[in-house]
């Protein structure tokens, strides 16, 4: 087989990924605006809470979806205090609504 097609269609099937990963993404923002709505300022881990997700995949879910927000200026992450351990930073970290 040639090369190139071979890279054709590795980058396809990339692109395909990305194309999924990112609407599972808008999914999961769309639960999260609400909440946050609703509930002021919430860490990682509260959202997860909130949202009845647990495990490693569901916490990337959520950083994903959070990341979407903040790009598009919806929601604001709040600084941690200084000295926090970085280990510590994503159960510290809160993030908000943008006021409008």
């Amino acid at each position: 087989m040639e090369p190139w097609l071979i890279g054709a269609i590795a980058g396809g099937t990339a692109a395909l990924a990305v194309m999924f990963s990112q609407r599972r993404g808008n999914k999961t923002a769309l639960e999260i605006l609400p909440l946050l709505r609703d509930r002021g300022p919430l860490t990682i881990p509260e959202i997860m809470e909130q949202l009845g997700l647990v495990g490693f995949s569901a916490q990337g879910k959520v950083v994903m979806a959070l990341d979407s927000l903040i790009r598009s200026g919806n929601v604001e992450e709040r600084p941690v205090p200084a000295g926090t351990p970085q280990l510590e930073k994503i159960k510290v970290r809160k993030y908000a609504l943008r006021a409008s």
